[in-house]
């Protein structure tokens, strides 16, 4: 195929092109003259208006055969001085256009000399200075040869109408489908580096460490590289680029009427014009002015124009995909501990604290993730073996785990030796395929193509395309797995921990504020006894209104609001026994502790008021309770969705149980705020925000995505309930551009060690009826590291105290470690409560 700068036809278009050229203060836009657009005839043909004059002439003249001779020649060398003058003109306001562009352009190519070898060795690309930095002449557009091929700008003026109140720069569509600010400005492919050169980077997420792999930062970052098969990982990353541009999910860049520009799934219209470039060492600047014609200047990230131009330089020859990002390393176990304990001082140990190696954990269980590349929904049993003693003896004993939806994932905890098996959802005696967990083997995927070689695994997936045999979706869904799997492999090369996320994921820095500003926050954990502090003007209840109302929408406006705030104060107070404070203070501070470095575990005593703890305890028992306690149980859902007819409830977890909304009344939710500020971050991401405005014709707007956390759970164990070890986390699905999962829960401690609860009212045992009074019921995290403790660490309850533990990893993996699980209740009655923060959206 001829390349287009090899057209005269695409010169012609590329001096019309070059001479609309104009320059703003920061950028420049090609803009097409009216001229321009009568030049181009049609999306079938091109057709200039100066051949049309031309043709009209030829025909004239080819009347008159006296003057057909020379007035051919004197029109040829006419016309010779014409083009030539015109091309030398365009030369000039090209080598112009470009000194503005490119400022500094000598200084920055004789400094970049020496690096470039090393850069692209790093990176795999070819050593050729011009793959990356511009020509001495302008990135010179391109045109499509074939002719029925619409052209780029064309397609741009198309687009800009078919986007008008559909995709804006302010991301409108996100506001309907993400909610709060926040979410609008959180990108997936934010932690993503495919640049090589580090001045060619703004991405603000990973500005800071481009080109030095042995940075670290605060939570124990570190550049990971990894390589990705060109296809499909362009495709699945490209999608995940424009999903974040668009403010869209990863299956609506195909599926919604943004495909009428980009085209679907597979058969990307951008890729189409950057495979024009292939084989001609492109530029930077030529794949970042094919952006750019597709989106306006402002959606193109420099990081997604680097992804495309590694695809541009490796199609011919199939060389992989070279990028970076951020892995969290585990700092080893001696760095848990400072000499100020004692009991965990060099001298303690008899040895240096460098030798000293994390205590074997007698809990030996894990994580699993199952994935379904079929396309049709399948069902995951756990296989229990055969009963041993009753009715049932000999039988096989099965448990049902869920359903699987095609592309989709399902997860579960397990330990080494047990045997699971996939089945069809009509027939369980069906077999598909086993498995068996290890902790090397604890995500397992279903690929009925597996058996086939990569190129029959091509053909079938082409051919299932054309037979229509599945979706576009189910495609994406397909390779998005494909390259999720190629990634954990270099992760685990890395960090030595099993990639239990979807990829990619921004991570968790606590030095860069681009990151926090769309992330929650995440304290650092360095050492066991570390302490933080955290201010808060929410102060403790000490006393009740006589009448608390469930609060509306309207009273969170500011006015009613602050009206609300003031009248409240004379009911709260910075200490626990209340009285007004001397010296009328409207905060106070409260410590955070470490507790566990792996997982990231804090505490904070004191964190409700005896007064605030009574009050959630009234709401579920005693004569003012309105919250219904039901049975509590656990299910495995896939994705975090829905259950479906049939999926098992596991008998992992007894207890009693309701939900707390923050609008129940003030006190809870002051309680809310407070828990805002421990996991310091705005007040205002907990709660919705919708107003009617946002509810006009049939949009329906999702409530779960306007607030990041859930309603508050109140749990009620009695004498020999308990749950047993599990996670928090769910699986999102793979393509969802939020990628939502429970980052942090937060346990509130209402009865503790010896308290009594009679009569829905908490006090402390007399020693009278000490039966009465709680034991046990402790949090346990059996998998926490530790050089000492074989069976990880225990929380004893206390009334009013706060745990928060993170659920995931700063580099944004799921935390195997956070597996937890409540003792049984020994004695008496235990109160807890607990709130589940999500980010950036609850699912």
């Amino acid at each position: 195929m001829m390349h287009p700068l090899d057209n005269d036809t695409t010169m012609d278009h590329q001096i019309h092109q070059t001479m609309s050229l104009k320059m703003t203060s920061s950028s420049y836009e090609t803009v097409y003259s009216e001229q321009n657009e009568e030049e181009y005839g049609g999306e079938d043909e091109y057709s200039y208006s100066s051949s049309a004059g031309e043709d009209e002439d030829y025909e004239e003249e080819e009347d008159n055969d006296e003057d057909y001779s020379s007035n051919t020649n004197h029109k040829i060398t006419n016309d010779f001085k014409q083009h030539f003058v015109a091309i030398g003109v365009a030369i000039i306001a090209a080598l112009v256009t470009h000194m503005h562009i490119n400022g500094g352009y000598m200084t920055w190519r004789e400094e970049m000399r020496n690096d470039w070898e090393i850069l692209m060795k790093r990176f795999g690309g070819n050593k050729n200075e011009n793959t990356i930095v511009s020509n001495n002449a302008a990135a010179a557009p391109y045109a499509a040869p074939s002719m029925n091929y619409i052209p780029t700008h064309q397609r741009k003026m198309a687009s800009e109408k078919a986007m008008e109140g559909y995709i804006k720069e302010d991301h409108q569509y996100a506001r309907k489908s993400g909610g709060h600010e926040r979410a609008r400005e959180y990108r997936r492919t934010d932690g993503l580096s495919f640049c090589p050169v580090a001045h060619l980077i703004t991405s603000p997420a990973i500005t800071a460490a481009v080109d030095d792999s042995t940075s670290t930062s605060s939570n124990n970052l570190e550049d990971v590289e990894f390589l990705l098969a060109l296809d499909p990982s362009v495709r699945v990353l490209h999608s995940y680029y424009l999903a974040d541009a668009l403010g869209v999910e990863s299956s609506m860049v195909y599926e919604d009427p943004a495909a009428e520009l980009l085209g679907s799934y597979g058969s990307d219209v951008i890729l189409k014009d950057i495979d024009l470039l292939s084989g001609e060492e492109p530029t930077l600047d030529q794949v970042k002015h094919i952006l750019e014609s597709h989106l306006p200047s402002s959606l193109v990230d420099n990081e997604h124009a680097c992804l495309l131009h590694q695809y541009a330089l490796n199609k011919a020859t199939g060389r992989s995909i070279r990028g970076t990002t951020k892995a969290y390393v585990r700092p080893h176990v001696s760095t848990f501990y400072r000499s100020k304990f004692p009991s965990h001082s060099v001298a303690a140990f008899g040895k240096p604290a460098a030798k000293v190696g994390p205590a074997p954990l007698s809990f030996t269980g894990f994580a699993t993730k199952f994935i379904n590349l079929s396309t049709q929904p399948v069902k995951l049993y756990w296989d229990a073996g055969r009963i041993s003693s009753g009715p049932r003896e000999g039988q096989m004993h099965t448990v049902l785990i869920g359903t699987v939806q095609s592309m989709e994932s399902i997860g579960t905890a397990s330990h080494p030796g047990h045997q699971f098996f996939i089945a069809t959802t009509y027939d369980k005696d069906n077999v598909l395929d086993r498995y068996t967990a290890t902790v090397d083997e604890q995500v397992w995927y279903y690929d009925p193509l597996e058996d086939l070689s990569l190129e029959k695994r091509v053909e079938e997936m082409d051919k299932m395309t054309k037979d229509k045999k599945w979706t576009a979706k189910q495609r994406f869904g397909r390779e998005a797995w494909m390259v999720n799997q190629s990634f954990s492999r270099d992760y685990l090369v890395k960090t030595r921990m099993i990639w239990l996320a979807n990829f990619p994921q921004p991570y968790h820095d606590g030095s860069n504020t681009a990151l926090e500003k769309v992330s929650n926050h995440m304290w650092p954990a360095e050492y066991i006894g570390q302490v933080h502090t955290f201010d808060t003007n929410h102060l403790y209840f000490t006393d009740l209104p006589q009448e608390l109302e469930s609060l509306t929408k309207q009273d969170y406006e500011p006015d009613m609001e602050s009206q609300r705030l003031s009248a409240m104060e004379q009911f709260q107070s910075t200490s626990l026994k209340g009285g007004t404070d001397s010296d009328n203070n409207k905060s106070m501070s409260l410590n955070v502790k470490v507790v566990s470095c792996a997982p990231r575990v804090v505490e904070v005593k004191k964190f409700l008021s005896p007064v605030e703890v009574q009050h959630l305890i009234n709401l579920a028992s005693g004569e003012t309770g309105n919250i219904p306690m039901e049975l509590s149980r656990v299910s495995a859902s896939p994705n975090g969705g829905k259950r479906m007819r049939g999926d098992a409830m596991a008998e992992v977890r007894s207890s009693k149980g309701g939900w707390i909304h923050r609008e129940q009344d003030v006190v809870v939710d002051t309680i809310f705020r407070r828990v805002a500020d421990l996991l310091n971050i705005d007040e205002r991401l907990m709660r919705d925000h919708y107003t009617p405005e946002d509810l006009v014709g049939d949009v329906e707007l999702p409530p779960t995505h306007d607030r990041v956390v859930e309603a508050m759970q109140l749990l009620r164990y009695d004498p020999g309930d308990g749950y047993t070890a599990h996670h928090d986390f769910t699986f999102p699905s793979v393509g969802s551009r939020y990628q939502p999962r429970r980052f942090a829960s937060v346990l509130l401690y209402l009865t503790g060690e010896g308290d009594v609860v009679e009569n829905g009212v908490r006090s402390k045992s007399s020693g009278i009826n000490d039966d009465k009074a709680l034991e046990g019921g402790e949090t346990t995290f059996p998998r926490a590291i530790t050089t000492e403790n074989h069976d990880g660490i225990k929380i004893k309850p206390q009334s009013g105290k706060a745990v928060m533990f993170y659920n995931v990893l700063p580099d944004g993996n799921m935390d195997d470690l956070s597996q937890h699980a409540g003792e049984k209740v020994e004695k008496g009655v235990k109160y807890l409560a607990n709130i589940f923060v999500w980010d950036p959206i609850i699912n």
